[in-house]
């Protein structure tokens, strides 16, 4: 060791075995910068990444760039690799690049800031960049379009007075010219910003590269991941779906015989089936977003106290056309009920009115004046006085009154043709017609009062309910 020593071989040895880690040291930072060099040539590339916007929704596939890559750690993988990018085609303020971030300015944090610093995705989760189809641009398709600013506006900077032409707005083709590759587009949303700001046209004459075509009828075996469309507007994936859809439901509506749901709200302002309305939905379907739902509302159901449910089922199979347990037949029963006890009390007061000494003399000699006067003194007042159980029997007495009076009067018509004009006969039937009609009108004068207060209180009694 020591001959060793002296001739230096054990020095060399010692060499001999540093050598190993120092070559495999500049092996791994060889390898480091390589990496940084192939991920520093991804600056710039085109490619296309899913988007979801801030109030949700499904994820779509936008166009953009790669702006910078995401510092990586020691231990990173390759799937844990990310990279910033910016949207090429922006068409939501979220989406459109900050020019004060890309100048180094901007005092709002990612988060904060109204546009966009950037989206950080995965680098295996980027995919191809979608090239625009020129040949698929014909009438009815959809393209994205950016607004033309004007010449006296200040473009430099992005501000929300301005971002409408910085963004990509989705329109219909309504004409094509092959020959000078242009077209007539017309904006599926009209664009307004500000309260002072007129809207602007729908329809522009645009050149075909101021456009991107969103081809909706692509191959059906190609992939949805490569068709923006597909996945922008979802809307456009169920188009002709929804074609067939709308065509099966008003189909269903024409076949189906049963009562118009809502029936009830003629007794309402409707606002129930208002609502169903808007929403979508189809009189004379179904329930659901297919329509193949329930056509008959839940039919509300009192069952007898005391009684157990097998003894109300037996009675509603029993009578099935006429189910003793179900409210509405209930309530029509009431309803009738009401009705014929008016009846009767009508009858009462009319053989009570009959059996008056003083109105048997005045009919008899004919006194009709008190009987106007008495008609007129009927005012609002005592209307309003009354109850309700009384001026139904009121409304019932004139309905009867009115229908006798008017086939009186078509009597009277019928017998004046008899005699000659001029005559007593005639002069005498003309004046009963006249009197007739003076005492048909008061009465309908009368019976408008009270169905008007009958009205009245309805609305108040549903007012209060709430």
């Amino acid at each position: 060791m020591k001959e060793m020593a002296e001739t230096g071989a054990y020095e060399e040895n010692k060499d001999s075995q540093d050598k190993p880690e120092n070559s495999g040291q500049n092996e791994s930072t060889d390898s480091n910068s390589d990496i940084e060099d192939e991920l520093s040539s991804l600056l710039g590339m085109k490619c296309a990444v899913y988007h979801t916007h801030t109030w949700g929704g499904k994820p779509s596939l936008h166009n953009a760039m790669v702006s910078s890559v995401v510092p990586r750690q020691d231990d990173d993988q390759f799937n844990d690799l990310q990279v910033k990018v910016l949207f090429t085609h922006p068409t939501h303020a979220e989406m459109l690049p900050c020019p004060f971030y890309l100048n180094g300015d901007c005092k709002f944090s990612d988060d904060q800031c109204r546009y966009s610093h950037g989206a950080v995705v995965k680098l295996s989760d980027l995919k191809e960049a979608i090239e625009p189809n020129y040949n698929s641009v014909k009438i009815g398709s959809r393209i994205l379009l950016k607004l033309k600013p004007p010449d006296d506006e200040d473009m430099s900077t992005a501000k929300k007075s301005t971002e409408k032409y910085h963004l990509w707005h989705i329109a219909i083709v309504k004409g094509v010219d092959i020959e000078k590759k242009s077209c007539v587009v017309k904006l599926e949303h009209g664009v307004k910003t500000g309260e002072k700001r007129k809207t602007m046209s729908d329809e522009h004459h645009v050149m075909f590269e101021e456009i991107f075509p969103l081809s909706i009828d692509g191959d059906e075996d190609t992939d949805s991941d490569d068709s923006l469309s597909d996945t922008e507007y979802p809307e456009s994936k169920t188009m002709r779906v929804d074609c067939d859809n709308k065509a099966l439901i008003i189909e269903k509506s024409l076949q189906n015989n049963a009562p118009a749901m809502g029936g009830w709200e003629r007794y309402t302002r409707g606002m129930g089936s208002k609502i169903m309305l808007s929403m979508g939905y189809v009189p004379g379907t179904g329930l659901g977003a297919a329509s193949d739902g329930r056509l008959q509302p839940v039919e509300a159901r009192s069952v007898q106290p005391g009684r157990s449910l097998d003894h109300c089922m037996e009675l509603s199979e029993k009578n099935a056309g006429k189910d003793p347990l179900k409210v509405e037949q209930k309530l029509k029963k009431l309803q009738k009920r009401e009705e014929e006890r008016n009846k009767r009390a009508y009858e009462r007061e009319k053989e009570r009115e009959k059996r008056n000494v003083f109105n048997f003399l005045n009919n008899t000699l004919g006194d009709k004046p008190e009987k106007t006067e008495q008609l007129i003194t009927a005012t609002s007042v005592e209307i309003k006085q009354s109850t309700s159980k009384d001026l139904n029997i009121e409304k019932f007495k004139l309905e009867e009154d009115c229908r006798k009076i008017e086939n009186e009067i078509l009597k009277l018509q019928s017998t004046l043709p008899k005699y000659p004009q001029g005559t007593s006969g005639h002069r005498s039937i003309s004046i009963q017609i006249a009197e007739k009609n003076k005492d048909l009108n008061l009465m309908r004068n009368k019976e408008k009062q009270i169905v008007k207060e009958q009205k009245q209180r309805k609305d108040t009694q549903k007012m209060t309910v709430f």
